[in-house]
């Protein structure tokens, strides 16, 4: 496969890097700034892909606040992606698309994809504006588009402010770990399941597309046992060191943001392999050589 791929230094861009070359993809990653639409078309016609993961996004966390960036990157972007794609009409080229869990807004069940999208933050709403522009091209220029939705990838690399590697970091330092009350219920998976979920949007044979599939367990976990679960590998002490309640739950961060597989596990054959505490033990020793090298 020749494969072009958009966000490819972000945490689940570098590991599909990592996922497309042990698979033997000729594997390419879009090194520009994807609102420059000279530079997305240039790349486009040089690596001619048949397919391109396109998950190049801004404000995946707080400390990326700049809404018209958002909306630059997330909207704009994936428009000058869709005209360099467009230039080439003689290529054959599947999109797979990055959306968000946090598109659909708030909820009280695990969320199928046919939930009505109320998204409630400039992130979330932008994203999901670069979705629906998506769904919108794919179905008028019939080219094959597939949009994952991640519910809780976390792993080696991820970004340091996200709940797993604060918690982790702050532990493993031997410091105190401030925290929410942990009363949310979310979804967790370890990053290699969201690979394998990426590989096979990019391979499989999908009757119905464009589509959409949420990616995660299906399973609801509180964001307390969570976080319990990770002190208990770390050292037997270490959740008294934990600080619950200390941190304010985000503004309109809902109680329940959990996935329905069910169609990515029909039409994808996708089912998450890795356990909760192998996955967090895993990135545990991750983190533990980093602070060892740190040192």
């Amino acid at each position: 496969m020749r494969v072009l791929v958009t966000g490819a230094r972000g945490f689940l861009g570098s590991h599909l890097m990592t996922a497309l070359r042990a698979q033997g993809a000729d594997a390419r990653a879009f090194a520009g700034d994807i609102t420059d639409a000279a530079a997305i078309r240039e790349a486009v016609a040089a690596v001619r892909p048949s397919i391109v993961f396109h998950l190049a996004a801004y404000g995946t966390t707080p400390v990326q606040p700049d809404v018209p960036r958002m909306i630059d990157v997330n909207v704009g972007g994936t428009q000058k992606l869709w005209d360099a794609l467009d230039a080439l009409d003689d290529v054959e080229c599947r999109l797979v698309q990055t959306g968000s869990c946090g598109e659909y807004g708030p909820a009280n069940a695990p969320l199928r994809e046919d939930h009505v999208c109320r998204p409630t933050t400039p992130y979330t709403r932008t994203l999901h504006e670069a979705v629906e522009l998506s769904l919108d091209q794919a179905r008028r220029y019939g080219r094959e588009l597939i949009v994952l939705r991640p519910f809780g990838p976390y792993g080696p690399g991820d970004r340091p402010e996200r709940i797993v590697p604060h918690v982790i970091d702050g532990l493993l330092s031997g410091g105190r770990v401030a925290v929410s009350s942990g009363d949310q219920r979310r979804d967790y998976s370890y990053v290699s399941d969201h690979m394998r979920a990426f590989l096979l949007a990019a391979t499989a044979p999908v009757d119905a597309l464009p589509a959409v599939f949420n990616i995660g367990t299906g399973r609801p976990l509180r964001v307390r046992a969570l976080v319990e679960t990770i002190a208990a590998l770390v050292a037997p002490d270490a959740i008294a060191r934990v600080d619950f309640g200390a941190v304010p739950k985000r503004r309109g961060e809902g109680d329940m943001m959990v996935a329905d597989p069910d169609a990515a596990r029909r039409a994808l054959g996708y089912e998450p392999a890795v356990t909760l505490e192998d996955g967090l033990a895993r990135t545990i020793a991750w983190h533990a050589a980093q602070l060892r090298v740190a040192r």
